[in-house]
């Protein structure tokens, strides 16, 4: 990843700037030769009096922007949907001279209903402060940014304008949506287990089943030595599998597995989907674990902190707005335990991903089989049911993992995928909206 995303548009902005300069002062040395060729004093004059006005104007639009800090303070950083936080901005001129006219404006996401004004025009005498106040509701999910301040200045005869961005950036968590699964009744029924498997992948030495006659290659540790007394014949236990407890979610938000009509909501649901599920395991006390293909926004967001400069306004938005495309493949994993704090660590991750194309879901369970825990289930979640997906959780099935499917709104689709699971007798859940998790029952998850 560039660590500089905006510096080729700043180079290029500063080659114009220079050549709008030299045309300057190419055009009025043109003017001074041609004042002394035809003799004329005032012509003369007039150019050393432009060229005075113009470097006076160059000079004091350029130094009146240097100098400022910006402090600012929000009162959350983490907070869930539909919740307002406040945000505070001080800004103060440390230098020694005057600032005769500055326009100050702190972003933050447009679609963010805001009260209070975000942005003043003012005079900044020495050593003062202008303040800023205003709340914002936060409507989406999202690790979004508050900041730059951007200022916007020029000198006193109107030729020069120049605009700046502040260094200072503060980012806010919006958590996603938890659905609470009505269903659930943590006295009765236990969502994810203990409940029996039909692999037998380990053997739990505290479970026995039953004792039968030694047969070449039983190990020796399993020898009942009171059955093989008492008959002469040796005797071995066999013991009941492992139970399944928990499940590691695996979060499908590959581009490609979500058709462009709906993309974004779906998206949304499936992210929904996800923490709903990681709350309940946590609720009925199994361990829990998040996978996923997706983007971290705080991988990106690392890299936005330099400020920009320019002389025009417009491209001091594109490039404020401009988000650098992260390169990152490396799958974001919340390792499957059981802890107090396991669904949180999980909705916080949910809040700041963003779709990746990187590996799809078959690349990516199948490049963290080693590293997936046999004791919990898989729970993927995605937009779609391929031949390689199926293929690929049955292959997980054959090595001893319990499987169950969320299919995320793919409407006729998912006729189509649930015959392809039923093949290899994989369980599926077509989540079409938000109610459907409150109906999902879950001794079936």
């Amino acid at each position: 990843m560039n660590p500089d995303p905006q510096q080729p548009a700043r180079r290029e902005d500063e080659a114009r700037a220079w050549k709008r300069s030299i045309a300057v002062v190419a055009v009025s040395l043109a003017v001074l030769v041609l004042a002394f060729l035809v003799e004329s004093p005032y012509l003369a004059y007039a150019v050393y009096a432009f060229l005075l006005l113009a470097v006076t104007a160059y000079v004091t639009s350029k130094a009146w922007l240097v100098g400022l800090d910006c402090e600012r303070s929000v009162d959350r950083l983490q907070l869930w949907q539909g919740e307002e936080v406040a945000v505070t901005v001080r800004i103060t001129n440390r230098r020694g001279w005057p600032i005769p006219w500055i326009f100050i404006e702190d972003f933050h996401p447009g679609d963010f209903p805001r009260k209070g004004n975000n942005k003043s025009l003012a005079v900044l005498m020495p050593g003062k402060s202008l303040t800023l106040n205003y709340k914002l509701t936060c409507p989406r999910r999202g690790y979004h940014r508050v900041g730059p301040v951007l200022y916007e200045s020029g000198d006193l005869f109107g030729l020069h304008k120049r605009f700046r961005s502040g260094d200072n950036r503060d980012y806010i968590t919006v958590l996603p949506t938890v659905a609470y699964i009505e269903t659930f009744n943590i006295a009765a029924r236990r969502p994810q287990g203990p409940v029996r498997v039909t692999n037998r992948i380990y053997a739990d030495p505290t479970r026995i089943s039953n004792i039968r006659e030694y047969v070449p290659g039983d190990p020796m540790n399993t020898i009942h030595w009171k059955a093989t007394a008492r008959t002469g014949q040796l005797h071995v236990k066999t013991f009941e599998p492992t139970s399944v407890s928990g499940g590691t979610l695996i979060l499908d938000l590959h581009e490609d597995s979500y058709m462009l009509e709906k993309r974004e909501s779906r998206m949304e649901l499936a992210i929904t989907t996800a923490a709903s599920i990681a709350f309940l395991l946590q609720m009925s006390g199994e361990q829990v674990g998040l996978l996923t293909n997706a983007r971290d926004a705080a991988e990106v967001a690392r890299y936005e902190t330099a400020g920009v400069q320019t002389h025009n306004r417009f491209e001091m938005d594109e490039l404020l707005q401009e988000e650098e495309e992260s390169t990152r493949i490396s799958p974001l994993t919340v390792n499957t335990a059981r802890t107090p704090e396991q669904a949180r660590k999980i909705i916080e991750n949910l809040a700041r991903v963003l779709p990746g194309r990187g590996l799809d879901l078959p690349e990516l369970i199948l490049a963290q089989f080693t590293l997936l825990p046999r004791d919990a289930s898989l729970l993927p979640v995605t937009g779609q049911v391929t031949d390689r997906l199926a293929l690929a959780l049955a292959m997980m099935k054959q090595s001893g993992f319990n499987v169950t499917v969320f299919l995320i709104d793919a409407g006729s689709a998912s006729e189509q995928a649930a015959a392809l699971l039923a093949e290899h007798n994989i369980h599926m859940f077509h989540i079409e909206t938000e109610r459907h998790l409150h109906e999902i029952s879950p001794q079936k998850i």
